[in-house]
């Protein structure tokens, strides 16, 4: 079943990341189903939210978008790169362009290393240039101007991740993504192990970069609150399939799958009479369900 759309997708040009029909199964006796049949575009510039409840898919789902798990069936393209048909050297090259941001900004770091190892680790890997003695005060200087671009110090290169908060090892995180000057980042629930206060800050200088950097972001979420502040468009997954694909604006205020509306209706709310009458909706038969 194609999901439901309530909005045409962005007409800026051709999409950066396309997933068409991803299927991914774990086991080989009773095979569990992680993904089935998934296609969505992201496009240049956008954020698009992957929303859904815990075990519906969506970890899995950014995993073969990322090549990091191949998919049962199915392809990823990347700028019209069929990931599955490069080489080793040309996934490598893909992958510069694509990071990610953790959702755990202290277990995502080794704890003895320093930040600016942290921090350098991309560079290291990808680039032969930034590695030696005579590199590492060019590396220094980049690490310091990722610090810097994140709203942290240059000065605390030397200093440990728990030396800092949890809002400040995310930055980390962020400066570590943002080493090899990538187009798209995947932020796998990137606030959700901050406080509401921190999550603001955060929140705004991931709008601050995306503007200023041009990226695209695969934002993955449960927390619609959140989504609502950050997404053009949302994908809603259930069972590991997409039920609706739109408009964030569109998706959130005027749902068309009953399970959206069920994601909706458990959103806290203030208001008790809000809370009354949605608990005095009808539920969806199964068939809706589905």
């Amino acid at each position: 079943m194609s999901p439901e759309a309530t909005a045409p997708a962005p007409a800026a040009g051709k999409p950066l990341l396309e997933l068409v029909g991803l299927r991914k199964e774990f086991g080989t006796g009773t095979v569990n189903v992680a993904v089935d049949d998934v296609s969505l575009e992201v496009y240049e510039g956008e954020t698009l939210a992957l929303v859904g409840e815990s075990g519906c898919g969506k970890t899995t789902l950014t995993r073969l978008l990322l090549k990091l798990l191949p998919p049962t069936a199915g392809s990823v393209r990347f700028d019209g790169q069929d990931l599955a048909a490069l080489s080793a050297a040309g996934l490598r090259s893909v992958r510069r362009e694509m990071q990610v941001v953790l959702q755990d900004p202290y277990s995502s770091m080794n704890p003895r290393m320093r930040i600016t190892d942290i921090v350098a680790e991309p560079l290291i890997t990808h680039d032969p240039a930034a590695r030696g003695r005579r590199a590492r005060a060019r590396t220094r200087e980049r690490v310091g101007e990722l610090l810097e671009a994140v709203g942290l110090d240059a000065g605390i290169q030397d200093r440990y991740p728990h030396e800092f908060s949890g809002g400040q090892r995310q930055r980390v995180s962020i400066a570590r993504a943002l080493a090899l000057r990538p187009r798209l980042l995947v932020l796998d629930e990137p606030t959700s192990a901050l406080d509401v206060s921190v999550q603001a800050t955060v929140l705004d200088l991931l709008a601050e970069l995306q503007q200023r950097l041009g990226l695209t972001y695969v934002f993955v979420s449960h927390n619609l609150a959140v989504v609502r502040q950050v997404a053009d468009r949302v994908a809603v997954m259930r069972g590991g399939r997409l039920v609706e694909v739109g408009a964030a604006e569109a998706v959130l205020r005027t749902p068309r799958h009953p399970y959206t509306r069920q994601l909706l209706d458990a959103v806290p709310v203030l208001d008790p009479r809000r809370g009354r009458r949605a608990a005095a909706r009808p539920a969806p038969t199964r068939e809706e369900s589905r």
